[in-house]
Order: structure tokens, then sequence, then C-alpha cells
């Protein structure tokens, strides 16, 4: 499982929780790490205009340019760079081939200051599926800074083979953006900050900052439609938001409140994303099965073992588990499913896990087949559905030219960020011929977009087993797919 600076609820308290703290409502002047060596200055205005002038403004780098295809392609945090780190000494796959082995020497050849890096979206997408932590260390103790969080990773070795886990022994991945180091020293000034959580504890949709500041840059911050200017506070990858103009902080303030409830649900949703994916829950097709004719099947099966109180049950020649070793149920989902599940265990509906008395689905906050959902499984099927349920989703199919194919991935990219349509917590559906000439549909959640951008980045989807992947992770097996549509959920769905 990957680390994330979000914390992981557990299943009792998905209903409950959130990745980060609410930010107090307050958004006057704070006092900076600079501000006593510096002249008193009143106002948060003149506070910003004297960080301006002692900073460079923000010129865009070949990352800042290239950066929704690098974020469509490479796993990672959404992090933003105040210096690129210095150039690689080789390419990654190059360094990958011919230094196989040799870690120290992999390290210095791909690793730039110690980040997984690449401003070009190839050599991203490189690094973050063929480079592995036990690929570039063997020593007993790794430490890994990912956003503004640093983790000690210890090493295990198992046939043969090195890998690196958390406190919780939980397997490490290494995503772009990660900065690696044998001590916690060499972590000690990074290269990067941490919009992301800024934008989560502050209530923020967008932040791009606009100076290179050392301790302190200012910063163009949205909600939803309000904008205004802020002063940041940078210590190390942490930005604090230290103060915000005048002419805009009551409205900013106002926007934050009104949409206090939708990002607290957007968190639990996320939370219950990440129990899935925790729990590994399987794609429902028989095993050894190639086609989708059977999809979808074993779910029924897998219902009825569950009320009758078995722990295993045969479907289609195959004996599968009713619950995980932890106890956990086990259900096997597809695409959709995968998604009308999440929504639900986010707000409380689930099966209880073996032990925890009755075997019995427990009803929370919401429940599809309560609204008519009868078929949980199609994804034409519920675009049907969810359409004529004006109160639950609002649905937008795309055609004609906003249905560019993966393949051509440029003008994919581009046209995402054209269309200005996908936002965190949107169903999103694709359709394309895949390799068996077959047209198909898939359906993926969006769970966050970049801050700065606003490009949807962070997808999941059930595919094999439940995960969060990129645009390139989803559809680079059938690069002939494109949008088909999305249903975005009201309050009702998201129980703000």
């Amino acid at each position: 499982m990957s680390l994330r600076a979000g914390s992981l609820c557990v299943l009792a308290s998905v209903a409950g929780c959130a990745t980060r703290p609410e930010a107090p409502p307050e958004l006057a002047a704070k006092p900076s790490a600079s501000a006593s060596a510096a002249p008193a200055v009143e106002t948060c205005d003149a506070r910003i205009a004297l960080a301006r002038s002692r900073a460079p403004a923000w010129a865009p780098t070949a990352y800042d340019s290239a950066r929704a295809e690098i974020l469509g392609r490479a796993r990672g945090e959404p992090v933003v760079f105040v210096r690129e780190p210095t150039p690689a000494a080789a390419r990654p796959g190059d360094a990958l081939r011919r230094l196989r082995g040799r870690r120290q020497e992999l390290r210095g050849a791909v690793l730039r200051e110690g980040y997984v890096f690449a401003d070009s979206p190839a050599e991203a997408r490189v690094l973050t599926t063929e480079l592995t932590l036990g690929a570039l260390f063997d020593e007993p103790t790794v430490y890994l800074q990912r956003g503004a969080t640093v983790h000690e990773l210890s090493r295990r070795t198992a046939r043969g083979a090195t890998s690196y886990v958390d406190a919780d022994g939980r397997a490490a991945e290494l995503l772009f953006g990660d900065r690696v180091a044998l001590t916690r020293d060499e972590l000690a000034t990074p290269l990067h900050i941490d919009v992301a959580a800024l934008a989560d504890v502050e209530g923020l949709d967008r932040v791009r900052p606009s100076t290179r500041g050392e301790d302190e840059l200012d910063a163009e911050i949205e909600v939803g439609a309000t904008r205004a200017v802020a002063l940041l506070t940078r210590r190390g990858a942490e930005v604090e938001l230290t103060c915000v103009d005048e002419v805009h902080r009551e409205e900013l303030m106002a926007a934050k409140a009104a949409t206090a409830g939708h990002r607290a649900a957007l968190a639990r949703l996320r939370a219950a994303v990440d129990v899935a994916v925790r729990e590994e829950l399987p794609f429902d097709r028989p095993i050894g099965e190639k086609t989708a004719e059977k999809d979808g099947q074993r779910r029924p099966v897998w219902e009825d073992a569950y009320r009758r109180g078995v722990d295993w049950f045969v479907a289609e020649g195959g004996t599968y588990p009713v619950f995980d070793a932890r106890g956990e149920p086990h259900p096997p989902e597809v695409c959709v499913e995968f998604i009308v599940d999440s929504f639900e265990r986010a707000t409380g509906t689930w099966y209880r896990r073996r032990g925890d008395g009755e075997r019995a689905r427990v009803r929370g906050l919401l429940d599809f087949g309560a609204l008519g959902l009868t078929n949980r499984r199609g994804v034409l099927a519920f675009e049907a559905w969810a359409t004529k349920e004006t109160e639950l989703f609002d649905v937008r199919r795309f055609a004609g030219a906003e249905r560019v194919p993966f393949g051509q991935y440029a003008a994919f990219i581009r046209g995402i960020q054209a269309l200005g349509e996908l936002a965190a917590g949107d169903v999103v559906a694709i359709q394309g011929r895949k390799r068996d000439g077959l047209v198909h549909q898939h359906g993926i959640l969006v769970l966050r977009t970049d801050p700065v951008t606003g490009f949807p980045f962070d997808l999941a989807d059930q595919m094999r087993r439940a995960r969060r992947r990129t645009w390139d992770g989803i559809m680079a097996e059938a690069p002939l797919r494109s949008l088909l549509y999305r249903a975005r959920p009201s309050a009702r769905v998201l129980i703000e």
C-alpha cells in the first residue's frame, strides 16, 4: 500500500474521518517565520507587496509546462518545486538496465538530489513503474519524504527480494516527487512545497505560487469562484497560509464555510477507497477467465454464502473466500460496483466483519438500492439510471471532438484541461475498442485534482483489484478508449 499524507480511517469510523484536520476559520494575518526579523508591517496587503519585492517572480520550468502530462502518467503527490532538482546522470530506462543490482550507482544515476523526478512525462512514467526502493537500497533503514511528511522505512527481505515497509508493516511504494535518503537530516532542506496539504487544511481549490521566496511567497488562491492573493510562510516542505488580501478576505471565508461539508464528504470518500485498496478487494471475474463475458457473476454467490454463514463459496469452478485473512468481508466487485460500494461505505453502509454479530449488511446514510439502482454492475446502465435521477447526479455525455483517444496522449490531456469538466467525486466512464476487437466500457472514480492546474490526477478503479491509479495506468492497455460521460454526485450522494 502506498504511503500518503492523509490518514487512513478504520472501516468502523470511515463516516466520520477526514484526511487532514480542518483549519480554523480565521484568515487574518498570522506571524511568520521571518516577521520577527523584518520591520513591522501592519496590513496583509503591505506584507504581500514586501514579500513580492524580495523574491523572484515564478517563471515556469520545463516541469511546470508538462505538469498535467506528468501527473497523468506518474503516480505521486502534486508538489510544487521552488527549484527543479539538478538533472540526472542518465535516462531512467537506460540506467535501470545497465546498473541492475548496483544500488548506490543507480541512485546516483537516476535520482535528482534524492528526488524521484523528471520533467519528461515518458521518463516520469519509467521512474514510477519500473523503479523500486529495493532496487535503490539495501540498508536496514531508509527515509522517504512525501509532501511534507517524512516516513521511516525498514528493510524486508523475502525470497531474495528486498523491499521496505512502514511502521505498520505495509509495503512502501516509490512515487513521483518522493525524496529518499539514508538519514533524516539529508531531507532537511527540500526543494519542494506541499501545496496539496495546504489546500486540504485551508479548504482551498487552487494554490498557484506567484513568487519563489525562500521563507515567504505570495500565491493566487481560489475557493469555488472566489479568488484572492495570499501570503504563504514556508518551513521546509510545509507551507502555511499567513494572511489573505483585505479586499477578498471576507468573501473567501464565506466561500470556505459554504464548501466545508463538500470537502468533508470527499475526505470520507477517499478514506473509504483507501480501505478498499488496503483490503485488496478482488475484481469480479472467474479465475482463468480471459473475457468479460462472466464479469459480475460471483458477487451474488458471495452474498448468498455470506448470509448463509459459510466462509467459502464456489463459482464457475473456482473456490473463493468470503472473508480476508483479517476477517474483513471480501466481496468481488466490477468497476461500477466498486464506485457504488465506495460511496456507500463513506456513509457507513457495509457488511459486518466476521465475528461481529449476525452477518448482515449494515445500512448507513446512503443505500443505492433504496434509491432505485437495480443494476450495480453496468457502466451504461448506471448512466441511464443516473441521467433520470437528477436529484442524485448531474450527467454529461461527451461527444465528437471531446472524445480524444488516449493514444493521442498530449491531445488527450489537453482535452481534459480544455473541458474543465472533471472534479473530485465525479464518476467517469471511458469507452473504446480493446485488443479483442470489442468495444468496452469502464468506470473510474476521480478522487483528487491538482491544486495548481485543476487536472484530475488521482483516480481509483476496480480492475484485478481496487487501486488508486493514473490515467496512463488505467487506459494504456486500450489506447483507443476515450471519455464517454461523467456523473457528478449531489449532496444527497456525498452526504455533505
